[in-house]
């Protein structure tokens, strides 16, 4: 793994604001707060450009993770990186499971060579796959209902579900078209979320 050069005073920067505002921030928050008072080390980027933008939070969660790693080792306390919130916490019982939980994502921020990699497409890849992800997650109720089963259907009971339906509902059957094309759209939106 590849450590990157980050500028001088940035990890300390970074640990800085942190620990000046323990119930945590937002990544959001922290981008702001780092151009707010560290602004020549680490000025808050173009979101307009998303491989810029990648690159500024890459390097971010590079050094969340450099300090998190720091600090776990020292036993000082457990930089808890989640995402919705970055936020000290003491080290107690069950810590150790909150910093294994991390662990692929940690070793992605902490291989420099990961940002060199990434180009504009592959970003954009990323961004598209997030908003199909969590639009999906948005549906799933309304497809489940769909297929009139409950949120606690399993891939399983997903496939066996409209299968039944589909048979059932399919026009060369003498079924409703409408209907049919309703079930297919709820079972291939459950279906491109477990990518089954």
């Amino acid at each position: 793994m590849q450590q990157l050069d980050v500028p001088t005073g940035l990890v300390e920067a970074v640990a800085d604001t942190l620990a000046a505002r323990p119930a945590g921030l937002s990544e959001f928050e922290l981008i702001q707060q780092l151009d707010q008072e560290y602004g020549s080390l680490f000025p808050k980027p173009n979101l307009g450009d998303p491989l810029l933008l990648f690159q500024h939070h890459f390097i971010l969660m590079h050094v969340c993770y450099r300090l998190q790693e720091q600090w776990w080792q020292a036993k000082r306390c457990l930089l808890d990186i989640g995402p919705l919130r970055i936020a000290i916490r003491p080290i107690g019982e069950g810590a150790s499971q909150q910093l294994s939980s991390t662990a692929s994502l940690r070793h992605y921020y902490l291989d420099g060579n990961n940002l060199s990699r990434e180009t504009s497409a592959s970003v954009q890849d990323l961004l598209d796959g997030f908003w199909k992800r969590l639009l999906g997650e948005e549906q799933r109720p309304q497809a489940l209902a769909e297929l009139g089963l409950e949120e606690s259907a399993d891939q399983q009971a997903i496939r066996s579900r409209y299968r039944q339906l589909a048979n059932e509902h399919h026009p060369d059957k003498g079924g409703d078209p409408e209907k049919f094309r309703r079930i297919r759209e709820a079972y291939e939106q459950l279906s491109a979320k477990t990518g089954k």
